[in-house]
């Protein structure tokens, strides 16, 4: 079985605006962030044989490219982050215990209001229907489908 992933386009632009409001990544949350982006990977990393299963394995992985990540904190608790990169969505993850309850959509939107394109795109994994759907009902088509090597 091919692993797919798509490019999406940002082209059915949505009014709804976010309710939430995120913060720039600092060092203080590593562990958590850690935590959840492996929590939020794993199980897709496994479904595709993709390793290792828990992407960050060391301190490397924070050394590069985090000032482009932002989080939504409930109080100290870390609820979810995206990273924008240029013109892309990336990584927008949800930890396990606060998923199903809307703040995906929340971090989506505040994303689309922050990014600085004109363009806006995102890549995910087929096996992510989740994600298809609500990058679907939130003004995203794919655009292009490629093997995930």
């Amino acid at each position: 079985m091919k692993n797919l992933a798509h490019k999406m386009e940002y082209i059915r632009p949505v009014t709804e605006k976010a309710a939430v409001m995120l913060v720039s990544y600092v060092p203080k949350y590593q562990e958590q962030y850690r935590r959840m982006y492996n929590e939020c990977y794993r199980e897709m990393r496994e479904a595709l044989d993709i390793k290792p299963y828990d992407f960050i394995q060391d301190d490397s992985f924070f050394s590069n490219g985090m000032n482009n990540v932002y989080l939504l904190m409930k109080d100290e608790e870390l609820i979810g982050s995206v990273a924008l990169k240029g013109s892309e969505i990336d990584d927008l993850i949800v930890a396990p215990g606060f998923q199903n309850k809307g703040y995906g959509k929340q971090i989506l939107l505040w994303a689309l209001e922050n990014i600085k394109s004109e363009k806006i795109i995102l890549h995910v994994a087929q096996w992510n229907r989740k994600a298809i759907s609500l990058y679907e009902r939130n003004g995203f088509e794919i655009t292009e489908t490629f093997e995930i090597v």
